[in-house]
C-alpha cells in the first residue's frame, strides 16, 4: 500500500474522539489514589470544577490534533509548582490514559494520543528536572533524566 493510500485509511481523530477520552481518562484520575490526590488539591473534588478543566484539556488536545489555535497555557508552568511531582505520577498517567484510549478509541487512533501523550510527558519531565535544579530541590525526583545547566556543572 502506498503512502497515500495507508494516511487516507486512517480515520481523523475528531472533537468527539477527544471529549470521549478525556471524560474516561479524568473520571479514572479522580478515583485514582496517587493522581487523585494531586488533581484534586489543585482543582477540587466537585464536578463544577472539574469541568473547566477537562474543557480546558480538550482545547489542548483539539490545538495538537486538529490545529484549533484554542488552548492558551503553559503546562509547564501549570506542573511546575506542583508540590511532590515525580516521573511515578507520570507513569501512572501514561498508564491510564492508555487505558482510557483503548476503552474509547480505535487502536489507530489510540496510538496516535499514546505516542504523543508519551512525547508530551518525557518534554514536561525534562522540564521538571531544569526546573528542580534550579529551584535547588533536593533531591530531584526527574535527576534521571540527567538534565542540569550548565553553569551547575
Amino acid at each position: 500500500m502506498s503512502e497515500k493510500q495507508n494516511t487516507m485509511s486512517i480515520e481523523p481523530i475528531t472533537e468527539n474522539d477527544i471529549a470521549a477520552l478525556t471524560d474516561v481518562f479524568y473520571s479514572w484520575v479522580r478515583e485514582d489514589d496517587l493522581l487523585g490526590p494531586v488533581f484534586a488539591a489543585k482543582i477540587g473534588t466537585r464536578d463544577d470544577q472539574w469541568a473547566p478543566h477537562i474543557q480546558h484539556i480538550n482545547d489542548f488536545w483539539s490545538g495538537i490534533f486538529l490545529k484549533t489555535g484554542r488552548f492558551s497555557g503553559n503546562p509547564m508552568a501549570k506542573h511546575a509548582p506542583l508540590p511532590g511531582l515525580t516521573p511515578a505520577h507520570f507513569t501512572r498517567w501514561l498508564k491510564l490514559f492508555a487505558k482510557a484510549g483503548a476503552q474509547t478509541l480505535c487502536a489507530t487512533k489510540q496510538a496516535h494520543f499514546n505516542n504523543t501523550a508519551e512525547r508530551i510527558a518525557k518534554s514536561l519531565q525534562m522540564g521538571l528536572a531544569f526546573h528542580n535544579t534550579n529551584q535547588n530541590i533536593e533531591p530531584n525526583p526527574f535527576a534521571k533524566f540527567d538534565i542540569t545547566r550548565p553553569s551547575r556543572q
